[in-house]
């Protein structure tokens, strides 16, 4: 974020694209000293647009973009949610999911906030498959990690193909990073 004193207001989006060879769209926030969420991918990224979210505190907003990948394109979202107000997360999870709605090969990934056992992954689930149970439908806790504590999600359009499924932990983050591989 260019905007960040804290981060040297440094470009880290394109530090990271530039160096992994990506692409990048930056969905930044429209107030000065906060934060937005970022996308990074290894093809081409197209249409890609900023949904802003009603917020009392930061501002919160969801990047929205397609992706072509050999003969498929995927509608890909990628959220911040916020953490501090339940009822604000859940009507932000409500604009996302009216985001998503009627379209097809949806990945919608991002730290959320929310953990299983919560309204709103009920909502998201009725919609969209949970790839971390498509992966271990027994949903128990492989890899070290307690699945009942997991706020960072990839939901996925129902009938992906999950091949793998993963955290990471690691000293970078209050919670561990979330990585799926689908196939098609």
């Amino acid at each position: 974020d260019t905007n960040r004193i804290a981060g040297g207001n440094a470009d880290v989006v394109r530090y990271f694209a530039d160096r992994l060879d990506m692409h990048s769209y930056y969905g930044p926030s429209p107030v000065a000293g906060t934060f937005g969420v970022a996308l990074l991918s290894r093809y081409p990224i197209e249409n890609a647009r900023t949904v802003y979210h009603h917020s009392t505190r930061e501002q919160e907003a969801t990047v929205e973009a397609q992706i072509t990948a050999g003969d498929r394109t995927f509608n890909v979202y990628v959220t911040h949610l916020a953490s501090e107000d339940e009822g604000e997360n859940l009507a932000q999870m409500r604009e996302i999911l009216d985001v998503v709605e009627g379209r097809e090969n949806v990945i919608l990934v991002g730290d959320f906030n929310f953990r299983p056992d919560t309204e709103q992954y009920r909502m998201a689930t009725a919609v969209l498959d949970d790839s971390w149970l498509l992966r271990w439908p027994e949903g128990t806790g492989v890899q070290g990690i307690d699945p009942d504590r997991r706020i960072d999600h990839i939901f996925v359009s129902p009938g992906t193909r999950v091949t793998a499924s993963q955290y990471l932990p690691g000293p970078a983050s209050d919670h561990p990073a979330m990585t799926t591989t689908i196939e098609w």
